[in-house]
């Protein structure tokens, strides 16, 4: 019968220490273990699994615990009032309510290799701050989201990313998780950066390099170089770009008269349709 009886008296003990260093004022802490709580705030303990390193020896006699350690990712929480104790796989009598996670992107759309800034906030009542917020993105073209940051919301619940120039090139996707929430995915167009130049007078029926660049690389890829003609636009040559993303075509005007010229990329998985500054020629007799 012993053996039977031993192992429930330990975990007995194991949560009357662990609700004993709850409710006590602090001048007892040396007379009962210490509970560790990072991740604690206001009106709330965060749940803690039963003791794990046991108790140790000291002098060939075994002692209690000094040291309760929290759950590192706490699932549930306890009332202060209640004091209760719990195991992490196991329910408490009122389980937190995590709220809501909201997500928004500036710009949007934005331009490749420029800066983009992630926030939002992690809806609550009280507010709560140091909450680690990740922030998850899905680049174009990949299956599977892979983290790309982490930080913590301020005092108001809030939080931010800053995407530094250079990291955001291609269409992409976002959603950030903190405490066990998750916000809504976020679809991100990003687009190409696209050049165009060339002489601002010209004669005639005389040739005119056009030409340009276009980042990220579309190697391979037609650009449209377009004239517009009143309200409208025409296409009057489609260059290919080559290895470095560049283009260049020559094209002669048939008319005296001011021209306006654009290239666009055309919109594809990884940009959103995106055009160049406008080139105005003047065409002389």
């Amino acid at each position: 019968m012993r053996r039977l009886i031993v192992p429930s008296s330990l975990l007995f003990l194991a949560a009357s220490l662990c609700v004993i260093a709850m409710l006590s004022p602090a001048g007892a802490a040396g007379s009962v273990p210490h509970i560790i709580c990072p991740q604690q705030r206001a009106g709330v303990i965060t749940c803690c699994p039963p003791p794990t390193n046991g108790a140790h020896k000291t002098n060939g006699a075994k002692s209690s615990p000094r040291i309760v350690p929290c759950c590192p990712v706490p699932t549930n929480c306890c009332p202060q009032s209640s004091g209760t104790c719990c195991a992490q796989t196991a329910c408490c009598a009122t389980p937190c309510t995590p709220g809501a996670l909201t997500i928004a992107s500036s710009p949007d759309p934005s331009t490749a290799g420029r800066k983009v800034v992630i926030s939002g906030g992690l809806t609550s009542n009280p507010a709560v701050a140091g909450t680690t917020v990740v922030l998850w993105r899905e680049l174009s073209g990949q299956s599977t989201f892979h983290q790309a940051g982490q930080t913590t919301t301020d005092s108001a619940g809030q939080y931010k990313f800053t995407l530094s120039a250079g990291m955001v090139n291609a269409d992409q996707q976002w959603y950030v998780t903190a405490n066990g929430v998750q916000s809504p995915t976020l679809h991100q167009l990003v687009n190409a950066v696209v050049g165009l130049t060339g002489l601002h007078n010209i004669l005639v029926r005389h040739a005119m390099l056009l030409r340009g660049h276009v980042t990220p690389s579309h190697a391979g890829q037609d650009v449209l170089v377009e004239q517009r003609k009143g309200s409208q636009w025409t296409v009057i040559a489609r260059p290919r770009l080559g290895h470095a993303s560049n283009y260049g075509v020559m094209h002669r005007f048939v008319r005296a008269g001011t021209v306006v010229l654009r290239t666009v990329l055309p919109g594809d998985a990884r940009n959103d349709r995106s055009g160049s500054s406008t080139l105005t020629v003047t065409v002389n007799p």
